[in-house]
C-alpha cells in the first residue's frame, strides 16, 4: 500500500466508528455528521476493495452528486496510490445510468431507443412545460417544471415504503409533458434515471451482467440523490448480491427542491439486515460550533463531539444593520474583513454565505471596488465533464504534477463512437500537438478554448458521442462566458486554478456551501421572512429542510461565525418597490438565545 494510504489509515483506526466502516464485510449504511472524515472513509475503502477484495477483472462503481465530486474522488484515489483499472466506474448518477445501462442494454428492452441520447436543453424543456400549462388552462403560478419534476420523480419504483405527497395538477401536467418529450425523440435527465432503474427492475440479465461486474456499489451524499437512485439501489440489494456501502447525513439533506429528502437514507439506514453506522466525531469545528449549529436543527439527540480543537471558545457575533443588504456588505467590507486580516487570518480562511446568487454579485461588484479578493465557490460551467477536462487541460499546460496527459487523451477518446487503433493513434498524436501549440494563447482564455474546440472538433464530438450527458448546454454557455462574461480577462493560469480560493475570500449561496471549511463564516440575509422564506414557515417539511441549510451553514465553520440582519430590506417587484421593517429571522434568535445561554453557563 502507498505511504500516504497507511498514514490515513492510523488515522481512522484510532476512530472506532471510521475504522468499522472501513472493515465492513457486508452492506453498510454510514450516518456521517459534519467534519466527521467520511471522504476519507470511503476513499480508503475503495482502494482496499480493490486492492485485496476484488479481483480483476470485476471492479466496482462509485457514484456521486456532481462532476466536481467525481473529480475530486478521482484525485483523492490517485494520491492514496490507486492505479486505472478497468471496469472502476467512479461517476454521477446519469452518467453512470448512461454508460453502464442505457448504453449497452438501451435498445434491447426499450421500445424506439437510439443512441446517441438527445438530451432536451433546459430552455426547450421549460418552453414545452409553458406550452402544456397554456393548454391544459393552468397558470403559470400553480405549478413550476421544478414541482413536475419532483412528481416526476415519485412515480419511479414501489420498492420504497417512503410516502410522499402527490399533487394532481403536478401528474395531469407530467404525463402531458413526458408524452410530448417522448414525441420529440428527446430525453431529460429524470428520463435517464426512470429509464435505467426500469430495465434493472424488469431484467434479471441486466442484473446478472452489473452483478458480475460489480460486486460492490458505493454511493456518496446518499441523501442528496432523490427516490430514482434510492429505487435502483433497493432493487439491487434485494435481488442481486451487489453489497451496497451508501454514505451520507440526513442532517444535510437540502435539495428537496430536486426530490432529495432525508427519509431514504433513512430507510435504508433502519434497516435490520444492513450494517448501520454513525460518526459522530467532528474533525473540523469546535465544541462550541458544534453545539449551537444542533440547536438550530430542532432535535437534540445528535450527541456530535469535537475530535479536535479541544477547548478552544467559538466567537459567535450577531450583527444588526438599519437597513438594506447594501448596509451588511459595508459592515463586511470594513469592519469584518480588516479585522481578520488584523487576526492574522487569511483570506482564504474566510467564507461569506447569502441566500441569492445576485447578493453575491453586489456583494463582490463592492469588494472589487475595495481591492478585496475574490472569487466564487460555485460556478455552473464546471458541471459539465468537458470544461472540467478544459479546465485539466490549462492545469496540465501550466505544469500542474497532478494532471496527466494520459488522462487528458483517456477523455477525448471516450467521446468517439468509432474506436480504431489507428484513430487512437492519430488523435493522440493531434491531442499533443494542440496543447503544445496552444500554449501561444496561454494569455487569453477565450482565444485558447476557441483554438481547442476548433482544432479537436470538440462540438462535433459531443454531438456524436453516446456519452453526452447533457454537456453540449453548459459547454455553450461556458463559451460564452469566455467571450462576454466574467471569464473574458482571464488567462489560462487563472482558469487553471478556478475552484481553489487561492488567498481570495469565497463566495457562496448558503446551497453551495456544502463541502466547504473556513476559519470564519459569514452569513448575510437573516431577516424573519427571507430565511427562512415566509412561503415555508407554515409548512413543516419545507421549515425543516430550511433548518438543515442553516445547519449546513453553520457548520462550514471552524472558530468564527458572523450572522448578520437588517432592520428594513427593500424589494423590487413588478407591482412596485416596497420597503418592509424586518424582524429577526427565527433561525437568528433561537441561536441567540442559546449561546446567550451558554455564555451564561460559563461564567458561572
Amino acid at each position: 500500500m502507498n505511504e500516504l494510504f497507511n498514514l490515513k489509515l492510523e488515522q481512522i483506526m484510532k476512530d472506532a466508528d471510521q475504522y468499522a466502516a472501513f472493515n465492513a464485510k457486508g452492506s453498510t449504511v454510514v450516518k456521517a455528521g459534519p467534519g466527521s472524515g467520511k471522504t476519507t472513509v470511503l476513499t480508503l475503502k475503495i482502494v482496499d476493495l480493490l486492492k485485496e477484495k476484488i479481483k480483476a477483472p470485476r471492479g466496482l462503481a462509485c457514484v456521486t452528486y456532481s462532476n466536481e465530486a467525481v473529480k475530486e474522488f478521482t484525485n483523492r484515489l490517485r494520491k492514496l496510490g490507486l492505479q486505472k483499472r478497468k471496469n472502476v466506474v467512479l461517476s454521477t448518477v446519469h452518467s453512470f445510468c448512461i454508460s453502464e445501462i442505457l448504453i449497452p442494454f438501451g435498445e434491447m428492452y426499450i421500445e424506439g431507443f437510439s443512441l446517441p441520447l438527445r438530451i432536451i436543453q433546459n430552455a426547450d424543456k421549460n418552453r414545452m412545460f409553458k406550452n402544456v400549462l397554456k393548454d391544459l388552462n393552468i397558470e403559470e403560478d400553480q405549478l413550476s417544471v421544478t414541482e413536475m419534476d419532483k412528481e416526476r420523480n415519485q412515480s419511479i419504483g414501489q420498492d420504497s415504503t417512503v410516502i410522499v405527497e402527490s399533487f394532481d395538477i403536478a401528474k395531469k401536467v407530467a404525463i402531458d409533458y413526458e408524452k410530448r418529450l417522448s414525441d420529440t425523440g428527446k430525453v431529460d435527465f429524470i428520463d435517464i434515471v426512470r429509464m435505467s432503474t426500469k430495465i434493472i427492475k424488469e431484467q434479471p440479465y441486466v442484473r446478472k451482467c452489473l452483478e458480475a461486474k460489480f460486486p460492490w456499489i458505493l454511493i456518496d451524499e446518499y441523501q442528496d440523490l432523490g427516490r430514482p437512485l434510492h429505487e435502483m439501489i433497493l432493487t439491487f440489494y434485494t435481488t442481486t448480491n451487489i453489497k451496497i456501502f451508501a454514505v451520507g447525513d440526513p442532517d444535510q439533506s437540502i435539495y428537496g427542491f430536486q426530490g432529495a429528502i432525508p427519509d431514504y437514507l433513512l430507510e435504508i439506514y433502519d434497516n435490520p439486515n444492513i450494517n448501520s453506522i454513525t460518526l459522530k466525531t467532528n474533525y473540523r469545528s469546535n465544541q462550541d460550533i458544534i453545539d449551537l449549529s444542533t440547536i438550530v436543527l430542532n432535535i437534540d439527540d445528535r450527541e456530535y463531539k469535537a475530535g479536535t480543537r479541544h477547548g478552544e471558545k467559538a466567537e459567535i457575533s450577531f450583527v444588526t444593520c438599519e437597513a438594506e443588504m447594501e448596509e451588511q456588505y459595508d459592515y463586511v467590507i470594513n469592519e469584518i474583513i480588516p479585522k481578520c486580516i488584523e487576526q492574522e487570518i487569511p483570506y482564504d480562511e474566510i467564507c461569506i454565505l447569502a441566500g441569492k446568487g445576485s447578493e453575491l454579485k453586489e456583494l463582490a461588484n463592492k469588494m472589487e471596488e475595495n481591492h478585496i479578493p475574490y472569487y466564487f465557490s460555485k460556478y455552473d460551467f464546471l458541471k459539465s465533464n468537458v470544461v472540467l477536462w478544459l479546465k485539466d487541460c490549462a492545469s496540465w499546460i501550466v505544469g500542474d504534477p497532478d494532471v496527466e496527459f494520459g488522462e487528458l487523451n483517456d477523455f477525448l477518446q471516450g467521446l468517439m463512437t468509432d474506436v480504431t487503433d489507428e484513430k487512437i493513434i492519430k488523435e493522440t498524436k493531434s491531442l499533443f500537438q494542440t496543447l503544445t501549440v496552444s500554449k501561444k494563447f496561454q494569455h487569453n482564455l477565450c482565444k485558447w478554448v476557441i483554438f481547442l474546440v476548433n482544432e479537436l472538433s470538440l462540438k462535433e464530438k459531443l454531438e456524436k458521442s453516446n456519452k453526452n450527458n447533457g454537456d453540449i448546454e453548459i459547454f455553450n454557455k461556458f463559451i460564452t462566458k469566455t467571450i462576454y462574461g466574467e471569464l473574458k480577462e482571464y488567462n489560462i493560469q487563472q482558469f487553471s486554478l478556478l475552484g481553489n480560493a487561492n488567498d481570495q475570500v469565497t463566495l457562496s449561496t448558503r446551497h453551495s456551501s456544502k463541502g466547504l471549511e473556513f476559519e470564519v463564516v459569514i452569513m448575510l440575509g437573516l431577516e424573519e421572512g427571507n430565511f427562512p422564506n415566509f412561503r415555508n414557515v407554515n409548512d413543516d417539511k419545507k421549515l425543516n429542510e430550511e433548518r438543515r441549510v442553516f445547519f449546513v451553514s453553520i457548520t462550514r465553520a471552524k472558530r468564527v461565525c458572523y450572522l448578520l440582519r437588517s432592520k428594513r430590506i427593500t424589494y423590487h417587484t413588478k407591482k412596485g418597490i416596497y420597503t418592509f421593517n424586518k424582524e429577526p429571522s427565527m433561525f437568528w434568535e433561537e441561536l441567540l438565545e442559546a449561546y446567550n445561554f451558554k455564555q451564561e453557563q460559563n461564567q458561572k
